[in-house]
């Protein structure tokens, strides 16, 4: 089924470091995740966005806007707009804001349920810092 999602549309997630809105899902019949998520800037007032992974399931990010570290136990790599990550099945993964503002991304994923996936990981050695 085609469709548009209009701005300022999708269910609006309460998770951890981040807003999120889930634009499209299993939820609305479809067959693929997308999400816009915002992390803001580390000031300390919350809990920043931890690593997690995503098992089975690849995800694709593609930075629209602000400055950050994206992370995998392989090294640390700086991200601004326009940046395309590719993150292979169940590689653990933390993207961290760097900059001043808000870093804003839409984030794909190829499944229609992205929480049955999606394992939040304790703090290790190779988070970004």
């Amino acid at each position: 089924m085609t469709a548009v999602i209009p701005a300022g549309q999708g269910r609006v997630l309460d998770l951890p470091g981040r807003s999120a809105v889930e634009l499209v899902s299993g939820a609305g019949g479809y067959d693929v995740t997308v999400r816009r998520v915002t992390i803001p800037a580390e000031d300390g007032s919350g809990p920043a966005r931890g690593p997690h992974r995503h098992d089975g399931c690849p995800e694709v990010m593609l930075i629209v806007s602000g400055a950050g570290e994206f992370t995998t136990p392989a090294g640390h790599w700086p991200v601004g707009p326009g940046d395309v990550i590719v993150v292979s099945p169940g590689e653990p993964h933390q993207t961290r804001n760097t900059g001043p503002g808000d870093l804003v991304s839409l984030c794909f994923f190829p499944v229609p349920d992205l929480g049955a996936v999606t394992s939040e990981l304790a703090p290790t050695s190779w988070e970004a810092r």
